[in-house]
């Protein structure tokens, strides 16, 4: 029995007369009653359930022998504004119409408080629906889910809403004839926004361990989806592991990486970790971006996101995902480039042309002049130029380019003349993301195989060419590949190089 609730059979009158059947739960702002009332379908009455929700703060409010709910002069003023607060949020609600939110189908007053009525949704959560099903989910079974409240919450989103309180406690799962369908419930935490400002300030509401992202131990005055699409991710992981998430503070991808089934799909992996993303900015920013994931993979997600397996999950501003999400350092490159390949030519002429020097020489001066790595690779594709680049030990992926060779002829009779450089047909990497079974390699890609600079994750243990250490699950390479084989770079664990590879 509930403390201070209303006695089972009492009456409440709104639109429709109802009887408390039944007392479910009690919060910090709120009681939670089943109740039963008779209602008129075409010409048949028939007794239908409902859902009560009666505003009633427990640390101010007692209740008098008829129901009413009393409170001291000293809160009158705390307890006015809340009430108010309150039926506000169920008006919100009952303008609400989405099939996977559950409907408020009238707000009323009475016994000094207010009252709002839903539909009754049965008593099955997504928490118990999941260990009625063997302690975890299908990855299918648990997509069609998070796709049917990302539906609710994009709705949600769509009127200024956020819910702020997504788990599984708070997904019920709705019975239709053979099949199930999830109904979100549980407006308590939702802050409502006009002109990107709280319509009013509710103070630090509720922190849920493992499903809240850190945001939320703070008081939310900015509108940011992602920290609904952060709840969302956890709530995913718990479908398919039956585990719960760990902490916000916590939480790593490395972690996420040994939670996950081994058959865990690519696509919902990249849609868990981009949305577990500890940075609210650095998640994806709407729902859509993060069902485009969920559906399509990570190479929907803009901007930087890291997939380190070590660590609090953040982003790394010092590792691009691409140069070509670097437009304004790539075109820099560009023009130094352009100026380094004019500088050479002048070199050659000014002081090897004259003097009969090899042109081996002049070519040996380009390998070994101190300009980066990266500019001396945007020349030489500019130029076409085919200069032999040493491989270096990289873990961090700056650019390390390709080997490629280049005879370098002279013109005849033309001494005075810079070197020319005869162009070599290669075939052009590409860069994304592909799965090996045993790891993830994202970067450059050539037939299919991992080829150039990139960074290979570990979902298992295997054996690498080269490593003496065997990676674990979690563990990462950065490096440079040929053809499918590391050829040099970093292993790391936990975030930390524990060897070097050189082959």
């Amino acid at each position: 029995m509930i403390e201070n609730a209303l006695a089972i059979g009492s009456i409440l009158k709104g639109a429709t007369t109802y009887t408390i059947d039944k007392q479910l739960h009690q919060g910090g702002f709120g009681i939670t009653y089943l109740a039963k009332a008779q209602i008129m379908v075409g010409n048949i009455s028939q007794v239908a359930t409902f859902t009560i929700k009666e505003f009633f703060m427990g640390k101010i409010c007692s209740r008098d022998a008829h129901g009413n709910v009393l409170v001291a002069q000293e809160n009158q003023q705390i307890f006015k504004q809340a009430k108010q607060d309150f039926q506000e949020e169920a008006k919100i609600l009952h303008s609400l119409i989405h099939t996977n939110i559950v409907p408020v189908n009238e707000v009323f007053e009475q016994n000094n408080t207010v009252y709002y009525v839903m539909a009754y949704l049965g008593n099955v959560s997504l928490y118990q629906y999941v260990s009625e099903q063997g302690g975890c989910l299908s990855e299918s079974q648990a997509k069609e889910i998070t796709c049917s409240i990302s539906g609710a919450l994009s709705y949600l989103h769509n009127h200024h809403i956020l819910h702020l309180d997504i788990k599984p406690d708070n997904i019920m799962m709705m019975s239709e004839g053979a099949s199930v369908k999830p109904m979100l419930i549980d407006f308590g935490q939702a802050v409502y926004f006009e002109n990107g400002k709280p319509k009013r300030n509710k103070g630090i509401g509720g922190y849920s361990r493992g499903y809240s992202p850190i945001e939320l131990k703070q008081s939310v005055s900015e509108f940011l989806p992602s920290l609904d699409i952060y709840s969302l991710a956890a709530t995913l992981v718990y479908m398919v592991t039956g585990k719960e998430p760990n902490d916000a503070s916590e939480q790593s991808v490395h972690k996420i990486y040994r939670a996950l089934p081994e058959n865990i799909s690519q696509n919902t992996m990249d849609a868990i970790i981009c949305g577990m993303q500890k940075d609210s900015l650095c998640h994806p920013q709407t729902i859509l971006d993060f069902q485009n994931i969920l559906q399509q993979g990570k190479s929907q997600m803009g901007g930087n996101v890291d997939m380190d397996a070590s660590g609090p999950i953040v982003t790394d501003p010092v590792i691009p995902s691409s140069a070509s999400s670097q437009p304004i350092g790539k075109f820099a490159a560009l023009v130094i480039g352009l100026l380094l390949v004019g500088g050479i030519g002048w070199y050659a002429k000014n002081h090897f042309g004259d003097k009969g020097k090899s042109t081996e020489v002049a070519h040996q001066d380009i390998k070994t002049d101190s300009v980066s790595q990266d500019t001396v690779h945007i020349a030489k594709f500019t130029a076409k130029e085919n200069i032999e680049t040493p491989k270096t030990d990289n873990p961090h992926m700056e650019e390390q380019p390709a080997k490629t060779t280049g005879k370098v002829v002279k013109h005849e009779g033309a001494d005075d003349e810079p070197p020319s450089v005869k162009p070599v047909k290669k075939e052009t990497a590409t860069s994304g993301t592909i799965n090996l079974g045993y790891a993830t390699w994202t970067g450059g890609i050539l037939n299919g195989k991992p080829h150039g600079n990139g960074r290979m994750k570990f979902h298992s243990s295997h054996a690498v060419a080269g490593c003496s250490t065997v990676p674990q699950a979690g563990d990462y390479i950065d490096g440079y590949c040929e053809n499918g084989v590391v050829q040099n770079g970093g292993l790391y664990r936990n975030g930390v190089k524990i060897e070097t590879i050189v082959r």
